[in-house]
């Protein structure tokens, strides 16, 4: 992420290890700051539900940079 060409936009990335999820979020500054999702297992508590809708999310935000 932190190799991405300059943006003045945060780039957000997924980390996944089976069924695991973090999502991570990079904003460029005077400092590259990066946050981090809480980690999403699929099978726990509402994993998978929260993790669609962060997924759903960033679809939406995607769309609307390209367009």
């Amino acid at each position: 992420m932190l190799a991405a060409p300059e943006s003045d936009k945060p780039l957000f990335g997924l980390v996944m290890n089976g069924s695991n999820f973090v999502f991570l979020k990079l904003v460029k500054g005077n400092g590259p700051q990066y946050a981090k999702s809480k980690e999403l297992i699929l099978d726990q508590d509402d994993g998978l539900a929260t993790t669609l809708q962060v997924m759903k999310r960033l679809g939406e935000i995607v769309n609307v940079t390209i367009r």
